[in-house]
């Protein structure tokens, strides 16, 4: 039934069968290591996004550079305006100091009536706003 010559093409047809199936196995654990290696780069793609974010975030939150300098600036700013409240504030207590003592405010007899002040019998009674 079978000639020698279709003999030599089934086994031929054989041998490429079985190549076929080494290539189609080949393939698929080529494909496999492809699709686990797709998944690993995904997954790492994934975190590098998360991390860039949370520094995307925490820049946004942090003064840049420029914003640092102004701070400061104005920090110095704020500092110097401080001295020159203080130096006001002691200029304009020597001054009140001065008109007290022009006007008699400091003189012995008038601290002398403080005391005098707080007992006598018609003084005004304090009241909610005062107190």
């Amino acid at each position: 039934m079978f000639g020698s010559r279709n003999r030599k093409r089934i086994a031929d047809l054989q041998v490429r069968v079985e190549a076929l199936i080494e290539q189609r196995d080949a393939a698929e654990r080529d494909a496999a290591d492809y699709l686990g290696a797709a998944k690993r780069t995904a997954a790492r793609n994934a975190h590098l996004g998360d991390q860039l974010e949370a520094a995307r975030n925490a820049a946004a939150r942090r003064p840049s550079a420029r914003h640092e300098g102004r701070i400061e600036r104005l920090a110095r700013a704020v500092a110097g305006l401080r001295k020159e409240l203080a130096a006001e504030t002691r200029r304009a207590d020597r001054l009140q100091a001065r008109l007290d003592d022009a006007c008699g405010i400091t003189t012995p007899a008038v601290e002398a009536g403080s005391a005098w002040q707080h007992r006598r019998s018609d003084r005004p009674l304090a009241t909610k706003e005062d107190r």
